[in-house]
């Protein structure tokens, strides 16, 4: 019998060390893979949960940018008819008031 050697410098029990260590590694590498599978089904209905983005997104923002506009020319074009009234207002005013003095003029010739 060896009983000079320690089980330390044994090269069977290094190997065995090694061999464990190996196992060890490849157990962590299975829990680890195993996992995955369900990983990759979560990650799935994740994405099928998902709403995609609309398909007239751009439509929409040109309906937007055109509302913007047609808006800014609606209130450009409405102050511009409002100003033609207003001189009109004014026109009709000045003759009323001039055809008022002529008919003054009249009743006291």
């Amino acid at each position: 019998m060896r009983l000079s050697r320690s089980h330390a410098d044994d090269p069977a029990m290094d190997e065995l060390r090694a061999l464990e260590e190996e196992e060890r590694k490849l157990r962590e590498k299975i829990q680890n893979a195993s996992g995955v599978p369900e990983r990759i089904l979560r990650e799935a209905e994740e994405q099928a949960a998902t709403l995609p983005p609309p398909d007239d997104l751009a439509d929409r923002r040109r309906l937007r940018e055109f509302e913007e506009k047609a808006s800014r020319t609606q209130i450009r074009n409405e102050r511009r008819t409002q100003g033609k009234s207003l001189l009109l207002l004014v026109l009709l005013l000045a003759a009323t008031v001039a055809m008022a003095s002529w008919v003054v003029k009249l009743f006291v010739a």
